[in-house]
């Protein structure tokens, strides 16, 4: 049998007068479902205000190729920099062998000693420096030991003041010696003397005799002498006086002082030409009194050569002279 279905016309009629009383309260009418159909959910509106995604612009084919090329550039610049920094390290471990081979041939190989010079010396010949000397020939240049040589020929050799030693490539050996401007002296209670130079180091120990245009050091001994040692004296209070009195004859190059010595702190002498004792009083601004006491003493020997005296110089701008009666 046919079911009987209502035209659809005769629905909507039948359906008016309710969607009419709705719509008066404002809603919104039932919708109507037949069977079989599928209730499906209002998708939702797009918002007027999101924007739709941008599709994704493909490169173009020019663009594709610069791409690649210049990928293909960087990496043929980075084999080259490779490349490089492979030349440049092998270069640097050729040199550094290279020098340590030359180092290595410098120290066993060339550079050996053949020829010692000796200079300066007039109290000891060449031969006798020499034999002192701790350095051979045959030996390598460069691995002497300069101040062990310097301390064992100024203390094996007491009139060598200073050493300097050199080298001179590619075979020799320079020794240049300086001796003692001036030799100081103490006369010692059994009548010998010692001899030592401005730094109290010890050149003759118990000499018969005075040495001939030595500087005596009056009124002091020395403890323990023993040549090519610095001795001490038994008045140490007095060796920086007197130390200074002896750099300051170095330094002003005085040939006609015979004599000098210190009583105490205040109270330092030195003598000229063994006649006139040149009182000094502090150390303090000695070159200056000595300077004007030289210059008094020409004065004096143009009145009289023979003049013998005390010349007192405490104060370098009054100075005065007394005679010896």
């Amino acid at each position: 049998m046919k079911k009987n279905s209502k035209p659809k016309n005769q629905n909507n009629d039948a359906m008016k007068p309710l969607n009419d009383e709705l719509g008066f309260f404002d809603l919104e009418p039932p919708k109507i479902y037949r069977e079989g159909q599928t209730r499906s959910t209002p998708s939702r509106q797009q918002s007027p205000q999101s924007k739709p995604s941008k599709k994704r612009k493909q490169a173009s084919p020019q663009r594709r190729t610069a791409q690649k090329s210049e990928q293909g550039g960087n990496v043929k610049k980075k084999r080259r920099l490779k490349k490089k920094f492979r030349i440049a390290f092998t270069a640097i471990g050729l040199v550094l062998l290279i020098a340590i081979v030359i180092t290595i041939l410098s120290f066993t190989v060339f550079f050996k000693i053949d020829t010692i010079k000796v200079n300066g010396a007039k109290k000891y010949t060449p031969q006798q420096i020499t034999a002192v000397l701790p350095i051979e020939k045959e030996k390598n240049l460069f691995t002497i030991d300069k101040n062990g040589a310097t301390e064992k020929l100024e203390e094996n050799l007491p009139y060598i003041y200073s050493v300097e030693i050199t080298r001179k490539l590619p075979s020799t050996i320079i020794v240049n010696v300086t001796e003692p401007e001036y030799v100081y002296y103490v006369k010692n209670s059994n009548n010998t003397y010692t001899y030592f130079d401005n730094n109290f180091k010890i050149l003759e120990a118990n000499v018969k005799s005075a040495p001939k245009k030595g500087i005596e050091v009056k009124k002091t001994a020395f403890e323990n002498a023993v040549p090519g040692k610095v001795a001490e004296l038994t008045n140490k209070e007095l060796v920086d006086d007197l130390q200074s009195i002896m750099q300051t004859v170095n330094d002003l190059k005085l040939k006609k002082i015979t004599a000098i010595y210190s009583e105490s702190l205040v109270s330092n002498y030195i003598v000229y030409d063994n006649r006139i004792t040149i009182k000094l009083g502090e150390t303090n601004g000695i070159k200056d009194k000595i300077f004007t006491a030289l210059t008094a003493i020409e004065k004096l020997n143009d009145s009289n050569p023979d003049a013998e005296g005390t010349l007192t110089a405490t104060n370098d701008k009054q100075i005065y002279f007394t005679e010896k009666k």
